[in-house]
C-alpha cells in the first residue's frame, strides 16, 4: 500500500458545539415555554406569534409561561 499523502488526510469530524447554534435555532430550542428573560427567545415569540413585545409581555402576565396557554390568550384577545 502506498503512503499516504499527508496533504490529503482529513481530519475527524467534530462534534457539533450547541453555543455554536444559530440564534433561531437555540431560541426556539424550548417551543412550550416562553422566557421574557432571554432577548433572542423573545424575538422568536414575537416573530413567530406576531405580536409587539409589549402584547407579549401582557400575554405571558395573564396566561403564564405555557407557550399553549400564550397562544391561547393571544387567540382570544386579538
Amino acid at each position: 500500500m502506498p503512503d499516504a499523502d499527508p496533504t490529503k488526510i482529513i481530519p475527524p469530524a467534530r462534534k457539533p458545539d450547541p453555543s455554536e447554534q444559530p440564534e433561531e435555532s437555540a431560541a426556539a430550542a424550548d417551543r412550550d415555554s416562553v422566557d421574557l428573560e432571554e432577548p433572542r427567545t423573545v424575538r422568536y415569540w414575537t416573530e413567530t406569534l406576531g405580536v409587539s413585545e409589549e402584547q407579549l409581555h401582557t400575554a405571558v402576565e395573564h396566561a403564564g409561561v405555557s407557550a399553549e396557554e400564550v397562544r391561547k390568550y393571544l387567540g382570544s384577545h386579538s
